[in-house]
């Protein structure tokens, strides 16, 4: 296109006010194709949780790890009541994992797997199993105790899991009569599942538990002992690792070779450290009662804590972000072209109708752009190029419109402003309202200025 120099009109004339309203309808009309690119990302970020989770369901489900408990068969003292049990907790726990993480990748993308080498050890004192049983109204059966322990994916397992108690090994089966432990998964995995499958609302992570049997008795034959336990296993899983550690005690320590770790749940790590080659985190928690009851759960719930080994920048959410910014940066820079044209009216030119609509849909193109090499490249670097691309196009466009090269490198350079400004405010997340707000104020006021000179000239 190239600037055609009509008859010479008044500015307030009908010609003029007829071309302000039809740029502001280009202006929403290019909201249309924007929508659709915004479309666009949700569709790539789907399409890359779906990638994601055909990873994981070979590999390993996020883990969140419920130590071992005591399950004693009870019975209340109530009539017609059936048998639940009770879930005792350990005086003393110790729960250790070092996870050895590493990448896969499905296409273009990659998500983060691990094998946790978890290490659990504990104790139940024999003189709080007999109070806290004796707190209890009906009867149990300490002949047919089991020791159970509970995770979100049990097919993580790389072996089969035996424990140690008093020295002598157990082998531990699948359980799924242990409704109370698993429920604690559920409950627990719900901030996390929130965190790693917000696109995927119709997935179900139902926790599973196994147990080994530990008959055990209280009577002069067989007086009740102290029991420690101890348990090595590894356990394969990706994205989200969590120990909830159940004791009146506990102390809890997750370390890994990830240098960007999120700690997550409900507790933040008592202390910490994050190097470039891993991180290392240490918890302590506590329970008030040696029995698991409802209430008892919602104390578990609050020690839970995990670690999240995502990525720390998610190039879709980034880029979703800028769309968002989108109507800004076509509004402003319509509005820059057309004070340039303002200029020109007072030589008799213009600049053609045509000319605003592909400057509109280069501006358009530009998160396209931005969303195809930011899965490949990241965001940053993507950003840049897709910026450098489509600021050189308008540039060399405008010269080609336009009579001076003067007002053409103006354009550019208004270009290049508004899409540092918006990288600049997409950085500062805490802070992007306030320093939006005053940027678009400084800007309407130098527009204003601007338009105000140009038309009383």
């Amino acid at each position: 296109m190239e600037v055609i120099p009509p008859q010479r009109e008044p500015k307030h004339s009908p010609s003029f006010v007829a071309k302000t309203l039809i740029l502001g309808l280009i202006a929403l009309l290019l909201l249309i194709p924007l929508l659709m690119v915004e479309g666009l990302v949700s569709s790539r970020q789907y399409e890359g949780h779906k990638a994601t989770q055909e990873i994981t369901s070979r590999w390993g489900e996020s883990q969140n790890i419920l130590t071992p408990v005591l399950v004693v068969p009870y019975t209340p003292d109530v009539k017609n009541a059936q048998e639940s049990a009770l879930y005792l907790i350990p005086e003393e726990v110790s729960a250790d994992a070092v996870l050895d993480i590493e990448n896969r990748h499905r296409s273009i993308y990659e998500v983060a797997v691990y094998t946790a080498h978890v290490d659990l050890s504990g104790t139940w004192r024999a003189e709080e199993i007999r109070r806290a049983l004796s707190e209890v109204k009906g009867t149990y059966d300490l002949s047919r105790a089991k020791v159970a322990l509970s995770t979100s994916d049990a097919t993580g397992y790389r072996d089969i899991v035996r424990i140690k108690v008093n020295g002598k090994e157990y082998k531990m089966k699948n359980d799924p009569s242990l409704s109370t432990l698993t429920t604690c998964i559920d409950d627990n995995y719900g901030d996390l599942m929130e965190v790693n499958f917000p696109y995927l609302s119709d997935k179900e992570v139902t926790g599973a538990s196994l147990s080994a049997d530990l008959p055990l008795s209280d009577d002069e034959e067989g007086a009740l002992r102290d029991l420690s336990f101890s348990l090595k296993t590894d356990i394969a899983g990706s994205e989200h690792f969590g120990l909830l550690a159940v004791g009146v005690s506990a102390k809890s320590s997750i370390k890994g070779n990830w240098p960007d770790p999120s700690f997550r749940g409900k507790k933040l790590p008592d202390d910490y450290s994050i190097t470039g080659d891993g991180f290392e985190a240490r918890w302590s928690t506590f329970a008030e009662d040696n029995l698991l009851t409802e209430s008892g759960q919602q104390t578990l719930l609050r020690n839970s804590h995990f670690v999240s080994l995502l990525r720390p920048v998610d190039n879709y959410a980034q880029t979703e972000r800028s769309v968002k910014y989108g109507i800004l940066v076509i509004a402003l820079t319509l509005l820059s072209v057309y004070l340039v044209e303002l200029t020109l009216r007072r030589r008799g030119g213009s600049i053609n109708l045509l000319s605003y609509v592909l400057t509109g849909l280069s501006l358009v193109l530009f998160y396209t752009l931005l969303l195809s090499m930011s899965e490949v490249i990241g965001f940053g670097l993507a950003y840049l190029i897709s910026a450098v691309m489509t600021i050189g196009l308008n540039t060399i466009y405008f010269r080609m419109i336009l009579p001076e090269t003067r007002k053409a490198l103006l354009l550019g350079g208004i270009m290049t402003l508004l899409y540092l400004i918006i990288y600049v405010l997409m950085q500062l997340e805490s802070y992007a309202l306030l320093i939006g707000s005053l940027v678009l104020f400084v800007i309407l006021a130098i527009v204003m200025y601007i338009s105000a000179k140009t038309l009383r000239d």
